[in-house]
């Protein structure tokens, strides 16, 4: 079958550096606003500090997504983050240029639910910081400074230094809701392995491992999950009976 993932980590890996290269820097970083822009999609390549901000819209998909990306990528090792509103939260790694894309590229991916809003959305603090709403409701900030986690609510995290062997380096634990952890991959996303698994915990406690194929419609190349954002929650229901959030 194709590689639809795999040709998306290359075409986003020479384009963050295109625009990484081309942005300009000081008179982005000036624009700061407390307020979530409330804009369904538009396109938006903004900066502020050492984060960059896309937003951009997947006629195809029907897909929007904002990604963060760093402005300093010095031999391209970096991490970035891609979110959109099938409610997939991806953890993107550059491990540098010397290698394939299988060999210096990887992601984790997790899929936040219930989805509560149709897009995600964002907005610059006066500090410079970055906070980026989930369609799921959770926020995540990040440090415009060091381009790194600096809270996610409600819930918890864990980031750890780029290396190959942490599993992404990000840890997500929603304080509300269910999330599909998806696993991690180098060069691709995990669930491209049809006999792979996903496990899905819920916010208050539980766990359940189920077959790739109960949950993503491999005849369709983009691999989205058979469920529609209410169905899901039936179907967890009923196949994670164990599972408990709010």
């Amino acid at each position: 079958m194709p590689k639809p993932f795999s040709r998306f980590f290359l075409i986003l890996f020479i384009l963050f550096a295109s625009i990484v290269s081309s942005i300009s820097y000081s008179q982005q970083a000036s624009q700061h606003t407390q307020e979530f822009t409330n804009e369904k999609c538009s396109h938006v390549l903004t900066a502020s500090g050492d984060v960059l901000i896309q937003r951009d819209w997947y006629e195809s998909s029907r897909t929007c997504f904002i990604s963060l990306h760093p402005m300093d990528t010095y031999n391209m090792e970096y991490r970035d983050y891609y979110i959109d509103n099938k409610g997939l939260f991806l953890v993107f790694n550059s491990y540098g240029d010397q290698g394939t894309i299988s060999e210096t590229t990887a992601s984790r991916a997790f899929v936040t639910f219930p989805i509560l809003y149709d897009y995600p959305d964002f907005s610059i603090e006066p500090d410079g910081d970055v906070v980026v709403k989930l369609v799921s409701g959770h926020l995540i900030r990040m440090d415009s400074k060091k381009f790194s986690v600096k809270k996610f609510s409600p819930g918890s995290f864990v980031e750890k230094a780029l290396s190959k062997n942490n599993k992404g380096g990000l840890e997500l634990k929603p304080g509300t809701g269910f999330w599909l952890d998806q696993g991690f991959k180098m060069g691709g996303m995990a669930i491209e392995n049809k006999s792979g698994k996903t496990t899905i915990y819920g916010s208050k406690e539980g766990s359940c491992v189920l077959k790739n194929t109960e949950l993503y419609d491999y005849s369709d190349e983009n691999l989205p999950l058979l469920y529609d954002k209410d169905q899901i929650k039936t179907f967890v229901q009923q196949r994670c009976p164990k599972l408990k959030y709010n």
